[in-house]
């Protein structure tokens, strides 16, 4: 679907160079109108279907914040991008309240910087095109589907024609990892009574929806079932079992339970739903707690201080034991070196301010202690197989 782009700039020389600064087909934008001043851009609102709008702030008469208000209370599905000049950054706090998807620094931004900002508001344009078509169901309707599939003998007739209705099958297209989610089982825990997996439910339900998405389902209050979007992992799965681990770590610290957990490999179709949970739940399940006391202390010493110079020697200094015995350690009860276990733990962290922040590339490079963003860009593409701005633009 082609997106009708409005540039509202009150300078001809400003619209010319931005129409031809881009390849709009390949974008997927139609340039379909243009306004020299927020008036201009309400009339050509009302007459055209406009799906973005992109608009200078200062402009004679009505300015682009006020604008940006009108368009909220009229057109509300309407994405918004702002450019504007450097002392305009005041306004920066004033767009975010508003609701824009962007703001860009007139006189540097450029072409991959734009195109950027346009694939944010195309992205979220297909997801309220997607939320319409199949707004008629709920997360209850989701939840219900998802588990008849799993628990079904048979796959239920219904279910492509349903899959698509419910936007499962956008919400899933680049695949799918699933895991099995039990308490473990251990003498020294309190019996594990209906309220102990409730308190067990909600704690993962508030985790896995607020950190990295994906469905959690309930079956028959004796475990749960993580479905989780591949977006929201690494390219070919592999952050589940840092994910779980973490689960795990926190559910130790906050009700004192130890997690039990499978997982699957990476999936891409509806159909395979039923046999990638058959297969995850026969599966000897991994305990929570297995790292020994020291490697405990060296990754919790790694989470505390992520942002800052993090070294094998420094952490060995401070949980009192030799490099050389660390290193030794980490290697074998992680699987991975003591760098690529902090370069990981960083690559999440760097997944997460890409989705929540507006910081740019550089910066979320500069915040995880990289002073050379190719360099950030080029271990954050080896992690999950996209760059930055595809990650943060898919």
């Amino acid at each position: 679907m082609m997106w009708n782009l409005l540039v509202v700039e009150d300078e001809t020389i400003v619209r010319l160079g931005l129409r031809y600064m881009l390849n709009w087909d390949e974008l997927g934008i139609a340039w379909k109108a243009e306004a020299s001043n927020g008036l201009e851009a309400l009339q050509v609102l009302a007459e055209e279907d406009i799906h973005i709008v992109m608009t200078d702030i200062r402009m004679p008469g009505m300015d682009g914040l006020e604008l940006a208000r009108r368009i909220k209370e009229q057109y509300g599905k309407v994405q918004i991008i702002f450019f504007s000049s450097f002392e305009d950054f005041p306004y920066v706090k004033e767009a975010v309240r508003i609701g824009v998807v962007d703001y860009l620094h007139k006189p540097t931004m450029a072409q991959e910087e734009i195109a950027a900002a346009l694939h944010k508001a195309a992205a979220t344009l297909k997801e309220l095109h997607q939320e319409q078509r199949s707004g008629d169901y709920t997360d209850k309707d989701r939840e219900e589907l998802l588990l008849r599939l799993l628990t079904a003998e048979a796959q239920p007739a219904d279910l492509p024609e349903k899959w698509r209705e419910l936007g499962l099958e956008q919400r899933y297209s680049r695949g799918w990892q699933l895991a099995v989610l039990r308490m473990a089982r251990s003498a020294a825990a309190e019996p594990a009574g209906p309220a102990r997996f409730m308190s067990f439910r909600y704690y993962l339900e508030e985790y896995t929806s607020r950190e990295w998405g994906g469905q959690l389902l309930n079956v028959e209050d004796r475990e749960l079932v993580w479905i989780l979007p591949l977006d929201a992992l690494h390219a070919d799965g592999r952050a589940m079992r840092s994910y779980l681990e973490q689960l795990d770590q926190g559910l130790d610290k906050m009700l004192g339970i130890r997690l039990a957990y499978t997982y699957s490999g990476v999936h891409l179709t509806a159909g395979e739903l039923p046999g990638a949970y058959r297969a995850a739940a026969a599966k000897e399940p991994e305990t929570g707690g297995r790292h020994s006391g020291v490697i405990r202390l060296a990754t919790a010493y790694i989470d505390e201080h992520l942002l800052e110079d993090l070294t094998l020697a420094g952490t060995a200094e401070h949980i009192h034991i030799s490099v050389s015995h660390l290193s030794r350690l980490f290697l074998k009860e992680t699987g991975q070196h003591f760098n690529e276990y902090v370069t990981a733990k960083k690559m999440l962290l760097a997944r997460r301010l890409l989705r929540e922040s507006n910081d740019k590339v550089y910066e979320v490079a500069e915040k995880l202690g990289y002073a050379n963003p190719h360099y950030f860009s080029k271990l954050f593409k080896d992690d999950t197989g996209m760059t930055p701005l595809e990650f943060r633009n898919q």
